[in-house]
């Protein structure tokens, strides 16, 4: 395979958070909710965005399973992708404003809620026996940036997973923007170099490595936590 460059614009987009007074005639307008806005002493723009967005999708996802499990069957970045995402916007989840953000940062929200309701206790930390799961389902030729560049970083991150499943476990159950966050960054990169074709080249945010990251590690702990159906002679 020859060298792929990923860099971070391709994936990640723009997110931000404006005053209701400023609003376009998108997004999800002002209600009462537990989605509260870091002040600005909590770290960067970038962390307190981050850390609004994964609050966000925590109370999204209480809001209706369903509708975010369909969302999750749809390409990253794809028309269907962001059309199933406008429809899961809640009112109730905001506390002041209105929110705007990119489709991947959701995304990575979503399914760091989900692995944290379902395996925050408990989870699988041998993958060996999952079969290979196909990132390129549902690819949409007009999606957003490079399908491919979608497709080949989490495989990756499938592959860095399966390396370091512990590693990956305590990355995506540490807090979003806190040093534990930083440490458990520093543990996996040593796992995640090996995962990478020779000369490819590797450039992304911290948002979109814990997305990664926490998608593949919920699927494949999703998978190895189905019971095994042994095949007939």
């Amino acid at each position: 395979m020859r060298p792929l460059a990923i860099f971070a614009a391709t994936l990640l987009g723009t997110f931000a958070i404006i005053p209701a007074a400023l609003a376009q005639s998108t997004g999800t307008r002002i209600g009462p909710s537990p989605a509260q806005v870091p002040d600005s002493g909590y770290g960067t723009k970038d962390d307190q965005a981050r850390v609004a967005m994964y609050r966000y999708a925590e109370c999204v996802v209480d809001s209706g399973r369903d509708r975010v499990e369909l969302y999750l069957a749809t390409f990253p970045g794809s028309k269907a992708a962001h059309k199933s995402a406008n429809s899961l916007a809640v009112d109730r989840c905001l506390s002041t404003g209105e929110m705007r953000f990119s489709e991947s940062l959701f995304r990575s929200g979503v399914y760091d809620v989900l692995y944290r309701k379902k395996f925050l206790k408990d989870g699988p930390v041998d993958f060996a026996a999952i079969p290979a799961i196909d990132y390129a389902a549902g690819e949409d030729i007009k999606a957003n940036g490079t399908a491919q560049s979608r497709v080949v970083i989490r495989q990756i991150a499938d592959c860095t997973v399966r390396k370091a499943p512990q590693e990956s476990r305590v990355l995506v159950l540490s807090a979003v923007a806190s040093k534990s966050e930083s440490t458990a960054f520093t543990q996996i990169v040593p796992a995640m170099s090996g995962c990478v074709f020779e000369g490819s080249e590797l450039n992304f945010s911290k948002s979109v490595l814990r997305g990664v990251i926490g998608e593949a590690l919920y699927r494949l702990s999703v998978g190895a936590s189905q019971p095994m159906i042994a095949a007939k002679d």
